[in-house]
Order: structure tokens, then sequence, then C-alpha cells
């Protein structure tokens, strides 16, 4: 589910600190919840290898990780957890070419695995190697990662509009083909277009109300169009359905914490975690949690756990460098957003948080770079925040 506290106003960060800010300085995102998981996501694969890699990744030893990974996916190629994992590495030290080499592997003893097909599309967009991330990211749906990247491509390839109607054309075709219509809607809120995403949904969930899938994309939309209480609705009827859907659970969870209702949805991400016990998102919405109780050592600890139960991913890091930041321990603020960015590079946030750190200590030409790189990522929210405290730096 999409965070709605993406930039959260939280005046008291900049004031409780000690005057090293500018005077005036803008406020500061405070630490929320993640983005639940994908609903075709399966049960994390966790070996001794593997976890003492992610480690390694947690606490900055790529090389560290590679060294273990790679005798071990020789030995093992059809360990595909271990094979994404390296892979993952080898693209974000970048090693392009040797991560190509990793999942083409995994490719060639698993055809069909969503999640590597969406990975070989990131890295050929990354490599404008336009018409082949196309191909990968059509082979990975219904991921959600899937369905952005092909947006993303078809935007670079300049035939979107095209793309977009070769989607509406399949909905008229085929009116009562689910598929069809998920796509339509994922499209459509990929590019921020909520109430159309909503409506093509809508029919998704009208032709099988009793699937979870179609359900958990309408809670999403509707959140993003802020009626968390009817996402709400739909989250509990595909329970109804599928009480073991951990990514419907952890949604429900993250909802009522849309409603500043943390005692409801505490039981929720519980739950979540005894159906995957090293489940990221519910981690963090723990941590989370913590933190509005004002038990941030606790905090970190699940921030903590939450990395090492999958290191590639920023939203950990995020509700991490936020707390050593409010509490004024800049270095390791600092290492924590500069981890992040090291795995999400284009993620708006970090970059933003980071300014924010630089800022407060008066690294002021660290402070404009980052900001700049925030507004570059085309995040609305953080653009804005970003353009307002550009303004109040002394001039270059």
């Amino acid at each position: 589910m999409r965070l709605l506290r993406h930039l959260v106003v939280a005046g008291v960060l900049l004031a409780s600190f000690s005057g090293t800010a500018l005077a005036g300085s803008p406020q500061s995102p405070a630490p929320g919840p993640t983005t639940a998981a994908s609903v075709d996501e399966g049960p994390t694969e966790v070996g001794g290898v593997i976890d003492a890699a992610r480690a390694k990744v947690a606490a900055g030893d790529a090389k560290g990780a590679i060294a273990d990974l790679v005798p071990y996916v020789a030995q093992h190629p059809n360990d595909i957890a271990a094979g994404r994992l390296l892979g993952d590495i080898y693209f974000r030290i970048p090693d392009f070419a040797k991560a190509e080499r990793v999942w083409r592997a995994i490719i060639a003893v698993a055809p069909d695995d969503r999640e590597t097909h969406s990975r070989l599309g990131s890295l050929y967009a990354a490599q404008d190697r336009v018409n082949q991330a196309i191909d990968e990211f059509q082979k990975s749906l219904p991921s959600r990662s899937g369905y952005a990247g092909l947006v993303m491509a078809h935007k670079r390839a300049g035939d979107l509009p095209q793309y977009l109607n070769t989607l509406e054309y399949a909905t008229q075709k085929t009116p009562f083909d689910v598929i069809a219509w998920t796509d339509l809607g994922q499209a459509r809120r990929a590019l921020r277009q909520y109430e159309s995403a909503y409506q093509a949904f809508t029919h998704a969930v009208g032709i099988r109300p009793a699937a979870c899938s179609p359900r958990i994309d309408i809670a999403n939309v509707l959140v993003d169009l802020h009626r968390v209480d009817t996402a709400i609705e739909q989250l509990k009827v595909c329970l109804e359905n599928d009480p073991h859907s951990y990514p419907a659970i952890v949604n429900l969870g993250e909802a009522y914490l849309e409603k500043n209702d943390s005692a409801v949805a505490r039981p929720y991400l519980d739950r979540a975690l005894t159906i995957r016990p090293e489940g990221t998102e519910a981690l963090v919405d723990i941590g989370y949690i913590y933190d509005l109780q004002g038990d941030w050592k606790t905090a970190v600890s699940y921030y903590n756990r939450a990395i090492r139960s999958d290191p590639l991913r920023p939203e950990a890091y995020i509700d991490l460098g936020y707390d050593y930041n409010e509490h004024r321990f800049f270095p390791l603020a600092e290492a924590a957003f500069l981890k992040g960015i090291s795995v999400a590079s284009d993620d708006g946030r970090l970059h933003y948080l980071l300014a924010v750190t630089y800022n407060l200590q008066g690294k002021i030409e660290l402070a404009r770079g980052e900001y700049h790189q925030a507004l570059a990522t085309g995040e609305p929210d953080v653009a804005r925040a970003a353009r307002a405290e550009l303004a109040l730096l002394p001039p270059a």
C-alpha cells in the first residue's frame, strides 16, 4: 500500500536541534509505514549463506557478500533466491554485465520467474535497451514493478499513447478478462491517474469478486484517493476469502496506521509476521508504531531487522536514518541514508532526508546537491519540499 505519510510535516524535528539549521528551515518527513509486498510474492527463502550475504550487504560489505554467494550460486543453480540476491548486488555496484549473466542463468532454469524478468527489465532500462526492457517487464507481469517499468519504458520509447490504446482496446475486445482490466488499471495508477485506475480495478473486482488480487489492487488505489475506510472494506472482504494473504493483512495494518490507529493496526502486523516472519513491510510498520510510542531504540531494532531481511529495499533505511537524525546521531543518519541511496538511487525521500541531515550540520553545499537530487527524482511531494528548502539556502 502506498505510504500517505510519504512527506509528513514534523516541525518538532528541526525545532529541537540546537540552531545548526538555517533559520526557517522547512520540515522533514517523519518515519512511516512501508509499501506492502505485491500480490504475487511468495514466502521469503532463507538459508545460512543468503542470511550471511544479506547481513554483509546491510553492513556495507558488498564484496564480502559476493565472495560468499558466487561459489554457492555456482554449486546451487536452482536456488533462485540466492541467484537473485547475487544479481541484485552486482546491479547496485554497478556491474551490469555480471548481473545480467546471473539473472539470465536463473531464467535458463526457471523461464517463468517473474521477479527475475522484472530485474532484467530494470537492467535493460538502465542501459537504454528499451525494447528488451519492454519484453522483460511484460514477462514479469503481474508484478507491480513490471507495470511501472512498462509505463516508463514506453514513455522512453515514445509510444506510451499507443501502449495505453492497446490496453484500452483489450478491455473492449475481452470485457470479462480480469487480466486486461488489471493491466489497464496498473498502467493508469503508474501514471498517477487514480480515478481511471479505480474504474479499471472496479471492473476486475466485478468479474472475480471472490479473488484477493483485484481487491488488493482496488484498495491500493483507494488509498491513493484518500478513501482509506473504503480500502479497509475491500481488504476485509479479501481476508474473508483468503485469511492468510500476507499482502492483504499488511495493507490492512497500514490502512489503520493511515487512520492514526496503531492499536488496531498492530495485531494485523503481528499476524503478518506469523505468516512471513521476516516480512520487510511488517517489520518496518511495527518499528514505526514503536516510534509513535516514543520507543525509538526498539523501533531501530525493527528497522535493522528489516534491513537484514531485505537490504536492497529503501524503506527501513529511511526510517532508521530519520530516528538517528532526530536524536542528533548525524554520522549514523548519514550512513543510513547513503546505504539506502546505494540500493535505491532514484528514491527522492532518501536524497531529501540526506539533504536535511547535511543542512542541520551546516554542510550547505552537500545539502544543496542532495536537494537537487531529490528534485530530479520527480516525486511531487518531495520536489515541493526540496524546492522550498533550496530557496532558503544562501547563494552558491
